[in-house]
């Protein structure tokens, strides 16, 4: 028997962020990969989607905050997209909340200037 959460619809969100933030907030200096990948590891065991959505602000803002030269330009394009996507799914979950639609505008300026 399967003990069911309350409401973990949202788990369907994680699996491109499992695979790819860790490495790439670490490309970017913004984050080492195994402790990101913990903490992506525990959301999805004990974490809520506010939780979700949460930790989706933080990559943003460390993102914003990496300082991004060179080589790390693909890298930044590539976790503001994943990013980005996130918050295009998440009305299949929800109803947007009051800061989504400055997160996709954020993230879609982020993919913007990094070309």
């Amino acid at each position: 028997m399967r003990i069911i959460r309350g409401d973990d619809r949202w788990l369907f969100l994680t699996p491109e962020i499992e695979r790819e933030v860790p490495s790439l907030l670490a490309a970017l200096g913004a984050g080492d990969a195994d402790v990101e990948a913990g903490r992506i590891e525990r959301l999805i065991h004990d974490g809520r989607m506010q939780d979700w959505f949460d930790y989706l602000r933080d990559c943003r803002a460390r993102l914003e905050a990496a300082e991004v030269s060179g080589e790390q330009a693909a890298s930044a394009e590539r976790l503001a997209a994943v990013l980005r996507e996130q918050y295009l799914l998440a009305p299949a979950l929800r109803d947007d909340e009051s800061h989504d639609a400055l997160e996709r505008r954020r993230l879609e300026e982020l993919l913007w200037t990094s070309h």
